[in-house]
């Protein structure tokens, strides 16, 4: 029986939607300033964001571009066997000086290698997190 899976993280940053969504966008390219692991990189398709074209490869996670909305989100589908959904980035405001950045996975997973999969997962997403946040609420502050 499929489990869901819904996980979020959040963080309010002094940054505008245009300059976060912008930082977002650009991960995985040549302009990226964002993605905390060298070691480890992200690395996506190259070309202009394009749903069911654009594809991301990082921490064992393969995913193709589902939907985006310039300064509001930049959302994933998951292409990991047992694991049906998504993952993305999502900008609110607070106030006028403050955003809200939201990362989110809602997901199903199967019994075998969806669960195992996210076990292998789960902490890697935790440390990536708050890593990719603290670097992008340096990179803002420049």
């Amino acid at each position: 029986m499929p489990t869901p899976l819904k996980v979020v993280h959040s963080r309010s940053f002094s940054g505008t939607r245009r300059r976060i969504y912008q930082l977002l966008a650009e991960m995985g390219t040549s302009a990226d300033a964002i993605w905390p692991f060298a070691s480890q990189p992200f690395m996506r398709s190259a070309g202009p964001l394009a749903p069911g074209k654009t594809e991301e490869w990082h921490s064992g996670v393969h995913a193709v571009l589902d939907d985006f909305v310039v300064e509001e989100r930049i959302v994933w589908r998951f292409k990991n066997d047992g694991f049906d959904g998504t993952h993305g980035f999502y900008l609110e405001n607070d106030d006028p000086k403050k955003t809200i950045l939201s990362h989110r996975i809602d997901a199903m997973l199967d019994d075998t290698d969806g669960r195992l999969f996210w076990r292998r997962l789960e902490d890697v997403n935790q440390r990536t997190m708050e890593a990719l946040f603290d670097k992008l609420e340096r990179v803002l502050k420049r």
